[in-house]
């Protein structure tokens, strides 16, 4: 149970989950449109295609709908929220509680399109609306469940969240460098990722300069997304060598965050990440023509 004298609404989780699911679909089925509507920018900007605003406004839908079900948490009603003020009215917001809900649905759309061309179409899109809604709704029970103050519970759901907030951040990883956009749009686009997901996963520390913490492993991030860019390997690859230094960044940011940061940890991780670089590296290089 997340708490005593609370449950989760279900129904609440499922109709969200629900409309998120049709809502892409219906996205899918324009993005597969070869005569799409599409903005061009002029320059080298990316090009706007009108998937992405639909997609954006479905992680509105989705954002919202997140922060609604985490403010009627009890253990939220203690907590001194961001308030948006629009001036005739004024609204508690648990922005905390959006990324990683509006990270299912942006991953999965921007991963599973990827393989649109190489896989069967209808396979794309079934998986694409399966993970988005599989992935949704284990996030929105985790973030209640994260919230009880029931050891065994808040722990099971701390590692949930972290496991899917990886498994995200590959998918976008691998999807910004499939595109090949220039490094000042590539970087930016990992950094602000790489940021965001990194700051869902220290939000949950007693710390309080996560913001700051979270923006240096996005800067690191960018860094190393400059250094890719003048490296032919497949996206897949790229997108396992980020994962792994986001990885290590978030897990030591995490224990010194948590004040449980020692050299052996320093050490295990170093140890881990170089032997994981080291794989991955090996495997572009045979992987390469």
């Amino acid at each position: 149970m997340v708490s005593p004298s609370f449950t989760p609404r279900y129904d609440r989780i499922a109709s969200l989950v629900l409309i998120v699911v049709l809502g892409l679909a219906v996205v899918l089925l324009v993005d597969i449109n070869p005569n799409i509507l599409q903005a061009r920018l002029g320059g080298d900007f990316p090009t706007i295609t009108v998937s992405w605003l639909l997609i954006a406004s479905l992680v509105i839908i989705t954002s919202t709908g997140a922060d609604v079900l985490a403010r009627a948490h009890p253990a939220m009603q203690t907590r001194s929220l961001p308030t948006l003020n629009l001036g005739v009215a004024r609204f508690e917001i648990a922005p905390g509680f959006w990324i990683l809900p509006s990270f299912t649905v942006i991953s999965s759309f921007a991963f599973f399109r990827l393989f649109s061309n190489t896989m069967v179409q209808g396979a794309a899109f079934v998986l694409a609306l399966v993970a988005a809604g599989g992935l949704l709704l284990v996030v929105l029970v985790s973030q209640l469940y994260a919230l009880s103050r029931e050891h065994e519970s808040r722990q099971r759901a701390l590692l949930t969240l972290q496991a899917i907030t990886y498994l995200l951040a590959f998918a976008c990883f691998s999807a910004i460098y499939f595109t090949r956009f220039r490094t000042l749009y590539s970087a930016s686009l990992v950094a602000a990722t790489g940021s965001l997901l990194a700051y869902e996963v220290l939000q949950w520390t007693p710390r309080k300069q996560v913001v700051l913490l979270s923006a240096v492993v996005g800067l690191i991030l960018a860094e190393a997304t400059w250094a890719l860019n003048y490296w032919a390997t497949p996206f897949l690859l790229a997108g396992a060598l980020l994962l792994v230094i986001f990885y290590i960044s978030v897990s030591l940011l995490w224990h010194y965050c948590s004040q449980t940061l020692q050299k052996r940890l320093i050490v295990e991780y170093g140890l881990l990440g170089s032997g994981l670089l080291g794989v991955i590296i090996y495997t572009a290089f045979q992987s390469a023509p």
